[in-house]
């Protein structure tokens, strides 16, 4: 079942991945990929640390706070990611506008 699982998922990521970078794809369908990997993505953060926060129940410090840790850190990298391209293609747009003169 877990074999299944990982295949399924990394299917699911490779493919979204190659079809979001691919130009030639309308940008509607590209941008339905992205926020797919980031419902993944930010998935499986806050699993991280529902499952840190059960490990606190169990008395178990040291892997709470490790699953805490990579928890917020994958829910940060994705937030960081998203600002970091959305103001990278902002400014693309405004260096066309200014070459263009629009």
């Amino acid at each position: 079942m877990e074999f299944i699982v990982e295949l399924l998922v990394e299917i699911v990521l490779e493919g979204t991945i190659a079809i979001g970078s691919e130009k030639k794809v309308p940008m509607p369908i590209r941008i339905l990929c992205a926020c797919v990997e980031w419902i993944i993505f930010f998935g499986f953060g806050g699993l991280l640390i529902y499952m840190g926060y059960e490990s606190i129940i169990q008395d178990d410090t040291v892997s709470a706070a490790f699953l805490f840790g990579v928890g917020v850190l994958m829910i940060f990298g994705g937030v960081f990611i998203a600002v970091k391209m959305f103001r990278k293609r902002k400014e693309n747009k405004q260096h066309l506008e200014d070459y263009y003169g629009e």
